[in-house]
């Protein structure tokens, strides 16, 4: 059972499901119906259950808070079903519109209620600015960015919130399009380089838990 120090997972695993409600609002309920599959085999398969048949967020919330005890990281279970539902919904889906980039969009909408817009061009600033936003409402992401030029920068991130999510899809070979590993972290960063310049940037994940993740962001 995965456990990361000083974590609040009830509040965390919460605040995602919240997310997903947002996302069966745009997406739809068949879209969430596959990611509460997943959701729910995530949980099952960590603590030796039958993957539960469940049908709605709500009763996926009941059904993991009465297992809170057996579960160290509730809210990988709901990162991890949308990328699942992402790969088996994905003739239905509209162009570029995944569950996966509206997930970290919505993590930044709500991230940044009621704070001042933050406007950079320069990538390292904006990266940082907005993993020290997120820290600020408990989303931390532990990670070094070193500024390599204008246009790229390094990233290793350390005990991420999302390895969870990260080694199930990996352990079932369920990549990006272009065959390259998901990573949460180096997308929030790409979106946050979007949000504040709105220039478009891309991310490599290099390492996987080694025992860090080092991964490289480029601007376009």
């Amino acid at each position: 059972m995965l456990e990361q120090e000083g974590v609040d997972k009830v509040w965390l695993f919460q605040w995602f499901l919240q997310i997903a409600g947002r996302i069966q609002k745009i997406l739809g309920k068949d879209y969430m119906r596959i990611a509460l599959f997943h959701m729910g085999n995530y949980v099952s398969s960590r603590i030796g259950e039958k993957t539960p048949d469940l049908d709605s967020l709500d009763k996926f919330r009941v059904y993991v808070l009465q297992r809170l005890g057996k579960v160290g990281d509730p809210w990988n279970s709901v990162l991890y079903g949308i990328l699942e539902a992402d790969r088996d919904y994905k003739a239905s889906l509209k162009r570029g519109e995944s569950g996966f980039d509206k997930v970290v969009r919505l993590i930044l909408e709500s991230s940044t209620v009621g704070k001042e817009p933050i406007k950079t061009q320069n990538i390292y600033e904006a990266t940082q600015k907005y993993f020290d936003l997120l820290k600020s409402v408990r989303l931390d992401i532990p990670a070094s960015i070193q500024e390599v030029d204008a246009d790229t920068i390094n990233v290793v991130i350390s005990d991420c919130l999302c390895k969870g999510c990260c080694s199930a899809v990996q352990a079932e070979k369920l990549f990006r399009d272009d065959g390259t590993p998901f990573c949460w972290a180096l997308k929030i960063g790409c979106a946050g380089i979007y949000q504040s310049s709105h220039s478009p940037s891309e991310y490599r994940l290099l390492e996987f838990d080694k025992p860090h993740c080092r991964g490289i962001i480029l601007r376009i």
